[in-house]
């Protein structure tokens, strides 16, 4: 074969070569394409699918929150509801333990009142009597049951002033002035039970607390008068005297023993300008028409 012949042989199989390969790559391009597409759709499918999958599930999930929500509330008002019941129920039967309570008080301290009764009522019969230790007795028997008891203290504290047994007054009637501040009577023991026993300073400042709690009652002045002179303030004594005649200008008792002051600090006139207001009083007072008489001849010489 000549090289002609060769170069031709050559070209002819390349070319024989070419023309399938290109008819090839053409069907692949075609099919290529057409997978490229298919793929393509398949991707848009699958994200499309996705989409609507996601916007279910979020639908779903907002159904679910929703019906949790409505649970919830459901829930919560039902742990309200129940809540509140168990307070009802629980104030119902406090409310039934106080009634019972207050009712068994109530008991008690009716039977109290009807025993503290009937001891006082005992005492006062003893009282009336002169049988002054069951009196006494039965004072003690009241105060054991009810120790706060007002009225028996006060009885109890009256008897042991009365018979002079002033320790065991004083500790009574320090109690009733704790009870009762403006206990007027109970403050006038105290402090007669100090005068006595010399303390003129402590039973002034009672008899003035007296006095100014019932400044109308003659017989708290008289007991101040009573200090003052003790304690040797005679002047002071008498402008309290001069109230008290005031206080009860018919009470002659009270006008001769402010002429009898005023004639101990040597005032004359005063003394018998007040013995004549009791002899207009008491006519017939003999004291009275002496002390004029006396006072009148020492004027005279």
């Amino acid at each position: 074969m000549t090289k002609l012949g060769t170069i031709l042989w050559i070209v002819f199989t390349i070319i024989l070569l070419i023309f399938p390969i290109r008819l090839l790559i053409i069907f692949l391009a075609k099919r290529g394409s057409k997978l490229i597409n298919l793929v393509k759709q398949k991707i848009h499918n699958i994200k499309t699918l996705d989409k609507m999958r996601n916007e279910l599930l979020q639908q779903r999930a907002k159904e679910i929150r929703e019906e949790n929500n409505i649970n919830d509330e459901i829930i919560i008002s039902s742990i309200f509801e129940n809540k509140e019941a168990e307070i009802k129920s629980e104030e119902k039967i406090w409310t039934i333990q106080d009634n019972v309570e207050e009712n068994t008080n109530k008991n008690i301290l009716e039977k109290q009142k009807k025993i503290l009764e009937k001891i006082s009522y005992e005492a006062n019969v003893y009282k009336k009597d002169g049988k002054l230790e069951e009196y006494e007795k039965k004072l003690i028997e009241g105060l054991a049951i009810d120790p706060n008891n007002l009225e028996l203290n006060k009885q109890l504290a009256d008897l042991y002033f009365t018979i002079w047994n002033h320790k065991k007054a004083l500790s009574l009637l320090k109690k009733i002035i704790e009870e009762d501040p403006d206990d007027h009577n109970a403050i006038r023991q105290i402090w007669e039970i100090y005068l006595i026993s010399g303390d003129y300073e402590t039973a002034e400042l009672l008899i003035e607390k007296a006095i100014n709690i019932k400044p109308s009652n003659p017989k708290y002045y008289i007991s101040m008068v009573e200090i003052l002179y003790n304690t040797e303030r005679k002047k002071d004594a008498i402008a309290v005297m001069e109230k008290i005649v005031k206080l009860r200008p018919t009470n002659s008792n009270y006008a001769l023993t402010l002429a009898e002051l005023y004639e101990e600090t040597q005032d004359k006139d005063n003394a018998k300008k007040y013995y004549f207001k009791v002899l207009e009083q008491e006519a017939n007072n003999e004291k009275a028409k002496r002390k004029i008489q006396e006072l009148s001849s020492n004027s005279m010489e």
